[in-house]
């Protein structure tokens, strides 16, 4: 069956043409408050993490696991927790980490022995500062629940 085209009911109204804009990008406009404020960012602390054993299984350790599932507001969809709360896992306990809230529930102990490593080893301020930042935090959330 042949279909004909659609008739407008109403011709369109001749109007004066739009004037012409030059494309202006969107802005990324950095959100402020006590969240983005303490995301620390430090690579040279993340490779350091990953030189670390596995904090589960004490294998070789591949990813710097970004600590996840403890409702301290820290991560969630769409974002990481501060590279200061992370801790060496290899490829297969990540995973699990991931999928088996057992593993999640660790996270505090594992996270606190690698700050005290990362302690340990560094010596300037911005990545000890972090690092002290959040012993302090899990411990008051830790007091708190338990």
């Amino acid at each position: 069956m042949k279909r004909t085209a659609l008739e407008r009911k109403t011709p369109l109204k001749a109007k004066a043409p739009m004037a012409r804009r030059a494309f202006t990008p969107k802005r990324r406009v950095k959100k402020t408050g006590p969240k983005s404020e303490q995301r620390f960012r430090c690579p040279a602390y993340l490779a350091f993490v990953r030189s670390l054993p596995c904090c589960a299984c004490g294998g070789r350790a591949t990813d710097a696991h970004h600590v996840i599932g403890l409702h301290w507001g820290l991560s969630g969809m769409g974002t990481t927790a501060p590279d200061s709360f992370a801790m060496p896992a290899c490829r297969e306990c990540h995973r699990d980490i991931h999928t088996r809230p057992g593993m999640q529930a660790r996270q505090p102990w594992w996270l606190t022995d690698t700050i005290n490593r990362g302690l340990d080893h560094f010596t300037d301020e911005p990545i000890v500062g972090a690092l002290a930042d959040a012993l302090e935090f899990i411990a008051a959330r830790e007091n708190a629940h338990g």
